[in-house]
């Protein structure tokens, strides 16, 4: 199979997918309608519509989650060339805290466009962040504990394949438990 061919096939079984559940259907349609060329711009706009509440929603969830990494961060400090626990426990947490959140919005609860964007993209997003993964690696490795290091690293990706693993699957049972019918 030639490489256009592969592009095309990939291109068709995308074009049917939504970009985000999110955005309402009049957007969704302009992305997903096949006679509108991605390059014409005459009479579109340039910018996707903003939804000033979702942002709201976002800044409120980003707000508690940073507090709360920053709670965690002071209870519990990391000395010098220890495991950084704190960082690797809200990281673990946020991950579960997501994959929950995620089936829960999308099989459990009735349609919001709230609860993703406070707890998901807002909350998790300042809960858990990458950057904080990288610094305590460097500072390990800065002063002498690589073994260290790469223990929390690789202790920090099982713990959130884990912990995600987790929260699909007790949001999945709840979904499973919410649904059950029961037999005439």
């Amino acid at each position: 199979m030639t490489r256009i061919a592969k592009s095309s096939r990939i291109r068709a079984r995308l074009r049917g997918l939504p970009i985000d559940p999110d955005i309402d259907a009049v957007e969704d349609r302009r992305h997903h309608d096949p006679s509108v060329s991605p390059f014409a711009t005459a009479g579109r706009r340039r910018w996707p519509r903003i939804d000033w509440s979702v942002v709201a929603a976002v800044i409120v969830g980003g707000f508690f989650g940073g507090v709360t990494r920053y709670a965690v961060e002071l209870a519990w400090p990391t000395p010098t060339g220890a495991f950084p626990w704190a960082t690797f426990s809200v990281n673990t947490t946020g991950a579960f805290v997501l994959a929950l959140t995620l089936v829960l919005v999308l099989e459990v609860l009735p349609p919001t466009r709230y609860v993703r964007a406070i707890v998901g993209t807002g909350f998790c997003g300042a809960l858990t962040t990458f950057s904080s993964v990288v610094t305590s690696v460097d500072q390990l490795v800065a002063h002498g504990h690589a073994d260290v290091a790469v223990g929390y690293v690789v202790a920090s990706i099982a713990a959130g394949l884990a912990a995600a693993s987790f929260g699909f699957a007790l949001g999945r049972s709840v979904a499973a438990f919410g649904t059950t019918e029961e037999p005439a």
